[in-house]
């Protein structure tokens, strides 16, 4: 939801709307993928190199740590699924186009904003961590959060504008203007507090005159995510506007309802405006909007209290997945993505930097997403709703990723594994459910002996990846990610500065800026996909290897330096500390990949020295370096020079696009170069590594 322009309209009016708050010793809500996003660019960590995972854990530990400090008890709610009327698909699909935009924009060095793949599963990952009450949402958060905010009485922390629209009685504090990071202490009382902006319905109506009732009237004229209505878009209402400011169309709408007693008589009014063939339809629409505004007690105080499961539309469409499944979902312990696959049989993938010449990253881990859309929607509940096939019932999974630069969808089969099904599988003793999660990453039981559980899944993942990758990984790729691994685990600790990596950890302090090696961030971004969708599984299948900490196995600008590091002719041994921890671990990690693959796998992995040696030139879009291809060259032409950052799904105050008189998903032309075969696509390939091991799980 959001009405566009609004938080800037509240930020730059001279009407005292945000008042200064010395916040404590209060219940906050918080949005909580409001929070992690914002917190992510504010802070300037990489997006470029595919995150800075380790840097993000200790903002978001420092900022729970602060709050604690001022007596104030966080209750963080996450967003879950669409929603399951999909009133808001288009506007999904739009934004999903923009993301696709911008980590293109940002693989050839604009400046936009891109979330890196794995962010909300560190931040759920971490809240559970520090103890702070935390609930995904089956749906889109923001009403419940406004309904748990007026329940309890206390105010909501996000910068999506629709909270400027909730009528709330503790009211809403931006997290633009929340000083989180410079805890004070009130000198009268010794107690510490944070700086905020207090923003409430009723004062910023009272300024107006006008009934509070009202503003989702306002919201829902304007257009939000739900309502676009595009017959009174052609109403002007900035000639109402007193100031002559900014987003004078705002200020216009809000002084020509404020004579209205009421929601009823505004849209009699603005009915007299429309054309009589769009009046039952205008009002139908508005009808729906203001309810979207509508408060009355949700469902998530009881699921803090007493982890009561709620009972709505949504947990209905989901009845086919256990009652410990739908548990764990609320707790934030398995991704949304299984709402979505369960309600909408559509699943969107996350768009990443990476090679865009090469087809999507997400292509590399379809197989284990397969098995995930199989235990969901392979079973006797499913039978009446499968479409049937060439005479065959078959389950099918809508994927959207990109084609190109395009957003584009396919349907998936979901794979059936022996006949299993999830309600059954979760009775099954532990071995069964390892045997699902060691078939679909390709891995036999034998495989996996000596290796520590603590190193499973990631050892797994990366076997999968070095299998199954497009193109293969060289030897300098595997070593940087098992050094990123290395990193991780002592970055943290007392001796991490003396006892660990030398040179990367010196380069990554430095954070010099250098440009993108495109094959380097496609591969591992591919590692990303495969290490989400394996994160995926292991939940669903009840964790039969151990959860490891995301936020130490990967760290992007360090393990790209590496990469580059040894292509320079840098030693892998002279990166490690000789004798260190660090260096038994890197040596470890290093030993199971061999164990996994065979020494031959690894002899004949490309070095990474081809690289320099083929005469490749590196892409510099500074303007030093020719592309390497004219497709890379075409490329350039299709990004216009004002990629602002998008609204994304939040609003976040961010510059508006140049829409130059049109719809701005019309101004990236089509694409239609032919994709140089430089890595040609293995899936076309019947000598696919990933058809070289039997699925015993899938015969």
């Amino acid at each position: 939801m959001g009405v566009r322009g609004l938080k800037t309209y509240i930020e730059n009016r001279n009407r005292n709307d945000l008042r200064s708050w010395a916040f404590r010793d209060k219940l906050l809500i918080i949005d909580g993928c409001n929070l992690y996003y914002t917190l992510y660019f504010d802070c300037n960590l990489d997006q470029m190199h595919g995150g800075d995972y380790d840097a993000f854990e200790e903002l978001i530990t420092q900022f729970f740590k602060n709050l604690r400090a001022c007596d104030i008890d966080p209750y963080v709610v996450l967003d879950g699924g669409a929603d399951h009327t999909d009133k808001k698909l288009d506007t999904i699909r739009e934004r999903k186009q923009d993301k696709i935009n911008a980590a293109f924009a940002l693989s050839v060095g604009k400046k936009v904003k891109v979330l890196p793949i794995l962010i909300k599963s560190v931040f759920r990952q971490l809240l559970h961590k520090l103890k702070v009450p935390l609930v995904q949402c089956l749906e889109e958060a923001d009403w419940e959060i406004a309904a748990l905010a007026e329940e309890w009485n206390c105010p909501v922390l996000s910068n999506d504008s629709d909270f400027y629209i909730f009528n709330l009685k503790a009211g809403f504090l931006p997290i633009t203007h929340f000083q989180w990071q410079n805890v004070k202490v009130d000198r009268q009382t010794n107690k510490k507090y944070i700086q905020a902006k207090h923003f409430t319905v009723k004062q910023f109506c009272a300024s107006f005159n006008m009934n509070t009732d009202l503003l989702p009237v306002f919201a829902s004229i304007l257009g939000n995510d739900y309502v676009k209505l595009q017959n009174i878009r052609c109403l002007t209402w900035a000639e109402n506007s007193q100031n002559g400011i900014q987003h004078d169309h705002i200020d216009g709408l809000l002084n020509w309802l404020s004579p209205f007693p009421g929601p009823e008589e505004a849209v009699s009014a603005l009915l007299t405006r429309i054309d009589d063939k769009e009046k039952a339809i205008t009002q139908e629409a508005l009808s729906k909007g203001i309810q979207e505004y509508k408060l009355f007690p949700g469902s998530l105080a009881k699921f803090f209290h007493s982890k009561t499961i709620p009972h709505t539309t949504c947990t209905g469409l989901l009845q086919v997945l256990p009652q410990c499944t739908l548990r764990l979902l609320l707790e934030g312990k398995m991704s949304s993505i299984i709402i979505d696959a369960v309600v909408h049989r559509r699943v969107f993938m996350v768009s990443q930097v990476e090679d865009f010449q090469l087809p999507c990253s997400s292509e590399t881990s379809r197989p284990i997403r397969q098995v995930i859309y199989g235990l969901l929607l392979l079973g006797e509940q499913q039978t009446a709703d499968i479409k049937t096939f060439t005479g065959t019932s078959k389950c099918y999974v809508e994927e959207y990723c990109r084609q190109q630069l395009k957003l584009s969808s396919q349907n998936v089969e979901a794979i059936q594994t022996e006949g299993l099904q999830l309600k059954t599988l979760l009775k099954e003793p532990p071995s069964v459910r390892l045997q699902v999660l060691l078939d679909t990453l390709g891995v036999s039981s034998e495989m996996l002996r000596g290796i520590q559980p603590a190193l499973h899944l990631q050892m797994l993942v990366t076997y999968y990846w070095l299998v199954n990758a497009q193109p293969q990984p060289s030897q300098m790729h595997l070593w940087g990610l098992l050094l990123g691994m290395v990193h991780g685990k002592f970055s943290s600790t007392p001796q991490g500065q003396r006892d660990m990596l030398l040179r990367p950890k010196k380069l990554q302090t430095a954070r010099r800026r250098f440009d993108l090696e495109h094959e380097t961030a496609h591969l591992y971004s591919q590692w990303q996909s495969c290490l989400n969708c394996s994160l995926n599984l292991n939940s669903l299948l009840c964790f039969p290897v151990s959860e490891p900490e995301v936020a130490s196995l990967y760290c992007g600008t360090l393990v790209h330096h590496v990469v580059r590091e040894l292509r320079r002719g840098i030693t892998l041994d002279s990166l490690l500390v000789r004798g260190s921890s660090a260096e038994r671990l890197f040596n470890q990690l290093k030993g199971v990949v061999v164990s996994l693959v065979g020494e031959d796998f690894i002899k004949k992995m490309r070095t990474g020295l081809e690289y320099r040696a083929a005469g490749q030139t590196q892409r510099d879009y500074n303007g030093q370096n020719q592309p390497v291809d004219e497709l890379s060259s075409g490329f350039e032409h299709l990004m216009y020079e004002d990629i602002n950052d998008s609204e994304d799904d939040y609003d976040f105050n961010a510059k508006g696009r140049k829409s130059k008189g049109k719809d701005h998903k019309n101004e990236i032309p089509d694409v239609s170069y032919t994709i140089r075969t430089r890595h040609k696509t293995k899936a076309r390939n019947a000598n696919h590594p990933s058809k070289k091991y039997e699925r015993s799980c899938f015969e």
